[in-house]
């Protein structure tokens, strides 16, 4: 017996021992690699943390979703439900001098990218959607800038812009060549008037140099350009031009970059295409941090209320702000007033509203094309108060686009940081909002595909209605949409699951085009978007 004892406590001494060595052993690992450790263990706190669900309701949630392989530069949300993605060239000088353009369209259901033919350099062209909901393309690369280092004649040569112009049917997922731009455009902005024409401004020639005020509209009847010598205004490239309720185009002073450098000569302010009167809007503040900055008119678009959203400084200059801004353009003296700042200063915020009415806001970078902020913010219209959400995961600045889904998610692409192999970020991202993980959603179980403005529509819902918004799909580059605009349908009466909506009268603030009609319950939750057609 007393042998049988031995053995024993001798075999709990070797366990013990044993035990011992491994936990040296582990201890070991782990001083040796502590930083990797520590990484290891804060990503897997971080992935649990944000998959939590009192944290998802709270501040949402990212996921990456997919890779799109492609170098998007451009991104519409189109009224079959996919996302056009265009690159063209995608900031790519072999790709250039290959002719090797690129489109794909990205289906967020099926979670599949199909190839579309493009013809043409479409690198940093402009676009707008027609009344019918095809998107109109217009400009585009027809040469590279050269730097001075590399010129014969040691100056630099800038981009040089083209005449073409597209429009892409998403019925039939091609493009359909228009007649030409009179005028060559390289970074130009085109808006959609409430007639249906489509004004475009600004943008680099055929030579390089900055549009000296050229203004021409498209006839989507005839499918060709015109000419408005009578109106003249020169703008730096890429200016952001909202649609303002009285017909007159907004210019919130937000930009990409080309064109003159001066304060002066980037002032905001309405400017009317009747007699060419530009009215200044005064007040921004930090107005020479205006470039990379973002623009959106705030929901719902009656109250006409337009917010200003950080930016850096002329060039590739590193500075950059944390200020907003917002203008109330019904004020027959326009000023802006400052909004609150963001939690970090930014160029190439993203911003998108949700059917909610707040103001999802995320990315860009702290210096010109580098140091990535993965920051993302809710502003909240009601409390003019910006509240934290969920932090995405991939770094975003130049050359990336955000969309609202229509199952009222955010869809993140692109992102052209400065590096010696010029960098460029082709992974999906998705942001579910925290209102996705707050109770069952409403479901729209019937409404009209047609909806004439001055009229009052019924839907069918499964929950009573709180909010009801018709939101104009996004067409977003180089921090730049003007498309965005989110309009309230009032509710006139609500019996049991019938709603009778009211329809605006006013084209300015509600052109012809195909909307995502939203509807919202009482805890602020939205349906799934049904596509409609207004006009």
């Amino acid at each position: 017996m007393a042998a049988v004892l031995t053995s024993s406590a001798q075999a709990k001494r070797l366990r013990r021992w044993r035990i011992l060595r491994l936990g040296a052993f582990l201890f070991a690992i782990i001083v040796g690699n502590g930083p990797f450790a520590v990484s290891w263990t804060a990503t897997r706190y971080e992935q649990w943390q944000s998959h939590r669900p009192d944290y998802m309701r709270a501040y949402g949630r990212w996921d990456v979703v997919a890779d799109s392989a492609t170098r998007s530069i451009h991104a519409a949300m189109l009224r079959t439900g996919k996302v056009l993605l265009m690159a063209g060239s995608g900031n790519d000088q072999g790709n250039f001098d290959a002719k090797k353009f690129r489109t794909v369209l990205w289906d967020p259901i099926a979670n599949t990218f199909a190839d579309v033919h493009t013809p043409w350099d479409v690198f940093c062209a402009g676009h707008a959607f027609l009344p019918d909901g095809n998107l109109l393309i217009a400009g585009g690369t027809k040469k590279y800038e050269l730097l001075a280092a590399d010129a014969p004649d040691g100056k630099k040569h800038e981009y040089e812009g083209l005449k073409d112009s597209y429009i892409f049917d998403p019925a039939t997922e091609r493009y359909e060549k228009t007649g030409d731009l009179n005028h060559a455009r390289w970074y130009p902005t085109l808006v959609t008037l409430a007639n249906g024409l489509v004004v475009a401004v600004s943008g680099l020639d055929d030579n390089g140099n900055i549009d000296q005020g050229n203004t021409e509209s498209f006839n989507p009847a005839v499918r060709t350009w015109n000419d408005h010598p009578d109106l003249r205004k020169v703008f730096p490239t890429y200016p952001s031009l909202l649609l303002a309720g009285d017909g007159r185009l907004f210019f919130s002073g937000a930009n990409a970059g080309y064109g003159p450098a001066g304060v002066a000569e980037r002032q905001p302010g309405l400017w009317n295409l009747v007699n060419n009167a530009f009215q200044p809007v005064d007040g921004l503040p930090e107005p020479e941090l205006n470039e990379t900055a973002g623009t959106i008119m705030l929901a719902p678009a009656q109250e006409q209320k337009v917010m200003f959203i950080a930016g850096g400084g002329v060039g590739d200059t590193q500075t950059a702000t944390a200020r907003t801004a917002i203008v109330d353009l019904d004020s027959p003296d326009p000023t802006y007033r400052r909004g609150p700042d963001m939690a970090e200063a930014k160029r190439y915020p993203g911003a998108v509203i949700l059917p909610d009415d707040t103001v999802f806001v995320s990315g860009g970078s702290t210096a010109y094309r580098a140091d990535d902020s993965r920051t993302a913010e809710i502003y909240h219209p009601d409390t003019n108060a910006f509240t934290a959400a969920a932090d995405p995961h991939v770094g975003r600045d130049y050359h990336s686009e955000y969309l609202l889904l229509p199952d009222g998610r955010v869809a993140v692409f692109g992102s052209n940081p400065l590096s010696d192999d010029n960098a460029f970020e082709t992974r999906v991202e998705v942001y579910s909002p925290g209102y996705l993980y707050r109770g069952e959603r409403p479901t729209i179980t019937s409404a009209p595909t047609q909806i004439p403005r001055g009229s009052t529509i019924t839907v069918e819902s499964s929950q009573p209605v709180a909010k009801a918004r018709l939101i104009r799909p996004g067409a977003y580059t180089h921090v730049t949409d003007t498309e965005q605009r989110s309009v309230a349908l009032p509710v006139v009466r609500q019996v049991d699951s019938r709603v009778t909506l009211s329809v605006p009268r006013n084209s300015n603030l509600l052109p012809s085009d195909w909307y995502m009609l939203f509807v919202t319950n009482g805890a602020g939750v939205p349906s799934v978007a049904t596509w409609v057609q207004v006009g």
